[in-house]
């Protein structure tokens, strides 16, 4: 089995992976990809098998680039997730803080750790890029006055030494993943589905409309997010997660009667529930 993750080697997407890759029942080999949109290309293609893409962080909320990616979900679906604790370190070549004046990381990873930087270290630059992992990549290859923010792992991967561990403003700090794959999982009892849609037009009370049509078929949503629809100021698509299967009764109902209110409604998947790997 093929599973793609956001490379290059060390990122959180690949500790997820290999996580994802030790429970399941058949051999797996996790390939890195240069994007978001390349690891579901990947599975409605055929050459993976499934992705993990993170999708929130309990610190910074939504992981926005990847789920403006999930919209275009095909033949693809939504079928597992896995949480994962995150532990930031800051790491360069010397392991000596008074060289470092830039440090290299992914957006989410400086918003997860902007507090401690603003008390300690408010002269370092941050300078983003696409991943923790080439955050390491970068700093390795700048020499001491470049840093990475990235997981422990990854220092012993491009062998920087650690300057400062744990480093992330909330000790609860969790990046939720889903994994995308070629099949609907089936009904587990324990199951969560997430969906996404768009209105036709705003007027009073239409989020309402939705809300309520779980809420009489005794629903919970877990999550509700909106993201901008891109194509005009002011315009925005939903994203929920809500207790239950797509093939549960009492979410036909509610589904069916959300898709008479909106413009758009795609399903991305159901799967279970997984409350923590690490």
């Amino acid at each position: 089995m093929k599973i793609g993750y956001l490379g290059p080697l060390g990122s959180y997407s690949h500790e997820a992976a290999c996580q994802y890759a030790s429970i399941s029942s058949d051999p797996a080999e996790c390939i890195a990809m240069p994007s978001f949109s390349a690891i579901i290309e990947g599975v409605e293609l055929g050459y993976l098998d499934s992705g993990v893409i993170p999708v929130e962080n309990s610190t910074h909320g939504a992981v926005a680039s990847a789920m403006d990616m999930l919209v275009k979900l095909n033949k693809g679906t939504a079928c597992g997730e896995l949480v994962l604790n995150i532990e930031h370190c800051l790491l360069n070549i010397s392991g000596c803080i008074d060289d470092i004046k830039y440090v290299f990381s992914h957006e989410q990873a400086f918003e997860q750790c902007r507090e401690f930087f603003f008390n300690n270290y408010p002269h370092i630059e941050f300078i983003r890029c696409s991943s923790t992992s080439q955050a390491c990549e970068m700093a390795q290859q700048k020499g001491s006055s470049y840093g990475a923010v990235a997981g422990q792992p990854a220092s012993q991967i491009y062998g920087l030494n650690v300057v400062e561990q744990n480093i992330q403003d909330n000790v609860f700090n969790q990046t939720r993943f889903l994994i995308i794959g070629g099949k609907q999982s089936k009904p587990t009892g324990i199951d969560k589905t997430s969906i996404v849609f768009a209105f036709h037009d705003d007027y009073p009370g239409s989020l309402f409309g939705v809300l309520k049509a779980f809420a009489s078929n005794g629903i919970n949503l877990t999550r509700i997010e909106s993201r901008p629809a891109k194509h005009i100021m002011g315009k925005y698509i939903f994203y929920i997660d809500f207790s239950g299967h797509v093939e549960d009764k009492a979410s036909t109902a509610a589904l069916k009667e959300i898709g008479g209110q909106v413009n758009w409604l795609k399903v991305l998947g159901s799967y279970p529930v997984v409350s923590k790997i690490r």
